[in-house]
């Protein structure tokens, strides 16, 4: 009788984890390393989310869409959540308490140009790329939105390759990117990394990166406190070091912990 009784209580169980299993629809556009176009490797952001939740019993689903819609398919609750996003790109979403990475964006230019961006008085007459619906944050958000004459706003799954394309073909002068996504893509594309030198300091206002959850999800908040469990776990583990190195890159924790030390 007390082995039919605990089977029943294990296939009532298994019942109750499959009902209350859900599919996590995570959007974002390519951002490699952080979020690539490979099954191979899909970016360690997709890895480490993909394991945190099919860990909790659940699915997940990512697509690669432009980052304009992936922001708003995700507010509209279209997506469960976003990834590599900042509290600029969209800060009524709801955010873990721990980052999924950090990134550092400049201007670039060509190795051969002479301009230097020293403000707002050093963008007369310059064509600037940057990628439709990014946001930094602080004075550079208002000097992208008040000057579209000169900054021209990418759209696409693949934004980085088409600027990179416009500049080779000097249909711009300069652009904004995170320093790490641009030396992956320059490897991509079979380009050197010496072909493009940063000439600002860092112009977004807080480098942290984020799965943010639609905030239209009842949800969201229970999701986020997954994550923040499951990324601690895979930090303590090694599996978040495993992850990370595969695509050349270590924990932004420690990087960051270095960082304030010698500052």
């Amino acid at each position: 009788m007390k082995l039919l009784i605990a089977a029943m209580m294990l296939t009532i169980g298994f019942r109750t984890s499959v009902t209350m299993a859900d599919t996590i629809l995570v959007r974002s556009d390519a951002w490699c390393p952080y979020v690539c176009d490979s099954s191979k490797d899909p970016g360690y952001m997709v890895e480490v989310v993909s394991k945190i939740f099919e860990k909790n019993g659940h699915k997940v689903n990512f697509s690669m869409v432009n980052w304009a819609r992936a922001v708003s398919e995700t507010r509209r609750n279209k997506a469960t959540a976003i990834v590599g996003a900042n509290y600029n790109d969209a800060p009524d979403f709801v955010f873990p308490t721990k980052t999924l990475g950090h990134g550092q964006d400049f201007f670039f230019v060509k190795k051969d140009s002479t301009w230097t961006y020293k403000g707002s008085a050093s963008l007369v007459g310059k064509k600037i790329g940057v990628i439709n619906g990014y946001a930094y944050g602080g004075d550079m958000d208002r000097i992208v939105s008040e000057n579209k004459d000169i900054f021209i706003s990418i759209s696409g799954e693949h934004p980085l390759d088409q600027i990179i394309k416009m500049i080779e073909s000097k249909r711009l002068d300069a652009f904004i990117e995170n320093q790490t996504v641009l030396r992956t893509n320059l490897a991509n594309m079979g380009l050197s990394q010496d072909e493009y030198k940063p000439v600002s300091s860092q112009v977004a206002n807080d480098a942290k990166l984020f799965i943010a959850f639609s905030p239209a999800n009842k949800k969201s908040e229970i999701y986020a406190k997954i994550f923040t469990k499951g990324i601690t776990e895979m930090r303590q583990n090694g599996e978040l070091t495993r992850i990370l190195a595969k695509y050349g890159l270590t924990d932004w924790e420690q990087q960051e912990a270095l960082e304030t030390a010698t500052k």
